[in-house]
């Protein structure tokens, strides 16, 4: 209340009322954390302006009814998140209109730290998998040529291709795969079943097994690093194909020509290619990617305005893997339906 968040759980009768629309948004989300396991004890529900919370009713994590969505207890982040964005777009909006009587030392002091704003990532961390977006080293090669991003993508290619990825292409992909539910033995192993295919086990361990534990936190400060979101690989240095550099966003490193191959090379419309080069050439990259995800991923709605876009490769990834979740459920029915019974003794 304090800061203007005037949010107030449901009542029980009205909670009661409307319990078989919330298990039934549960359901379709596949999202065991907005209702508890026992069936008396369903998790708190806040009745929110539905225009408050336009990203849970874009991703339909939300029920709605006469214009207010019913949020689940462990998404009031999505409310906190649009009302800080908010306050920051006006706040900025003042210092916008009065930055010309400021004095110099005051504009010097600010200059730096607004200039920092565009490339700080203030949304979820990924620096651990959800348990429905878990992977395992076996199950890389099959999303990885479906579910990875276009910058994940390069970087899993290359190394498939050279057996060998240079250091910053190494962090970037690294904290990546960590991310989406590689434990570090499993990121040792497939690290080591690659370079070892140029190189001795010895020179492997000696060199690069180091990295690979710094990663996840086992070596040097020991921090539990998080991967890297789109505005830190987006403006990191651009990397160089011809040195041997592979990492950072290919929609802001490959030129107009190389774009289009790409795009072409993964099947996607020359409508789609045409908004993406039209993204890319005004600087709004994840909007481009926002739009691949689209092109790549026939019936989602991930980007409905032009402000929509890609914040995090592993956003990528989780989304691609709840798109294809449904429809690897109903295989698996379909599976099970055909096949022959026991035979009766």
């Amino acid at each position: 209340f304090e800061h203007g968040l005037k949010y107030q759980a449901i009542s029980r009768e009205e909670l009661d009322e409307v319990r078989d629309e919330l298990e039934q948004t549960r359901l379709a989300r596949r999202d065991n954390d907005a209702l508890g396991a026992p069936a008396d004890r369903i998790a708190e529900h806040y009745r929110v302006p539905f225009e408050e919370v336009i990203d849970l009713v874009r991703q339909r994590r939300v029920f709605i009814r006469g214009g207010f969505a019913y949020v689940p207890e462990g998404d009031l982040v999505s409310i906190v998140s649009s009302q800080v964005r908010a306050q920051w777009s006006k706040q900025l909006a003042t210092i916008a209109r009065s930055w010309p009587g400021l004095r110099a030392e005051e504009a010097e002091r600010l200059s730096g730290f607004l200039e920092g704003l565009s490339t700080q990532y203030v949304g979820e961390d990924y620096s651990k998998p959800r348990s429905s977006a878990k992977v395992s080293l076996a199950d890389l090669p099959e999303v990885a040529r479906r579910s990875f991003p276009p910058c994940m993508q390069n970087m899993y290619n290359k190394l498939s291709e050279t057996h060998h990825l240079k250091h910053s292409a190494r962090q970037q992909f690294g904290l990546f795969l960590k991310g989406i539910g590689l434990t570090c033995e499993e990121s040792m192993a497939y690290w080591r079943s690659e370079f070892t295919k140029t190189m001795a086990p010895d020179k492997f361990q000696k060199e690069y097994g180091y990295g690979v534990r710094y990663n996840y936190g086992l070596e040097g400060k020991r921090q539990d690093w998080s991967p890297m979101a789109c505005g830190k690989i987006i403006t990191s240095p651009g990397s160089n194909a011809a040195a041997g550099e592979h990492h950072g966003c290919p929609f802001r490193n490959c030129d107009e020509g190389q774009l289009r191959a790409q795009m072409q090379q993964m099947q996607v419309a020359s409508t789609d290619i045409s908004f993406i080069v039209e993204k890319v050439k005004g600087h709004h990259y994840q909007v481009a990617c926002g739009k691949y995800f689209e092109a790549r991923h026939k019936g989602s709605t991930l980007i409905e305005t032009e402000l929509g876009g890609i914040e995090h490769p592993n956003q990528f990834f989780e989304e691609s893997l709840k798109f294809y979740a449904p429809k690897e459920d109903a295989a698996a029915a379909v599976s099970r339906s055909q096949e022959s019974p026991a035979e009766v003794a």
